[in-house]
């Protein structure tokens, strides 16, 4: 699955810095990249794409993940959440993915789920010790 990567991002004043760790930065870095982010002149397009991804990692637009959640509350945007990764079933059943990767993953997890269903309704009948098979519990 090939993603198209915005153009507006070409832009971007985060671009030029390679070396800044936006998505994990240290306390001392994260002061850098706001201030990378400040005098960004696609600052505003960078906030609202990671609001309306509820993206939860690093600085967008300025903002930490902890801003974007208390700004999406304001403002009725998704909460940030960690969406597990792409060819998972979880992403396929929770998150609504139907790329191909999720919908193989889903497609396995369901057969493996039917085997076990088969396998636990065609179990043979508990047995006594001697044997024999125990149709009806002992009185």
């Amino acid at each position: 699955m090939t993603r198209q990567i915005p153009r507006w991002r070409s832009q971007a004043a985060c671009r030029r810095r390679p070396g800044l760790d936006f998505i994990d930065p240290a306390p001392a870095d994260a002061e850098q990249c706001r201030a990378v982010c400040g005098a960004c002149p696609v600052r505003e397009r960078c906030l609202a794409e990671a609001l309306a991804a509820g993206e939860p990692w690093g600085i967008w637009g300025g903002l930490d993940s902890d801003q974007r959640a208390d700004l999406a509350e304001r403002t009725g945007y998704p909460e940030p959440v960690i969406v597990p990764a792409h060819g998972t079933n979880t992403r396929y059943a929770k998150h609504g993915c139907r790329c191909s990767a999720c919908r193989s993953a889903h497609t396995s997890y369901e057969r493996a789920r039917r085997r076990r269903h088969t396998i636990a309704a065609h179990a043979e009948p508990s047995s006594t010790p001697a044997g024999q098979y125990m149709l009806f519990p002992a009185a």
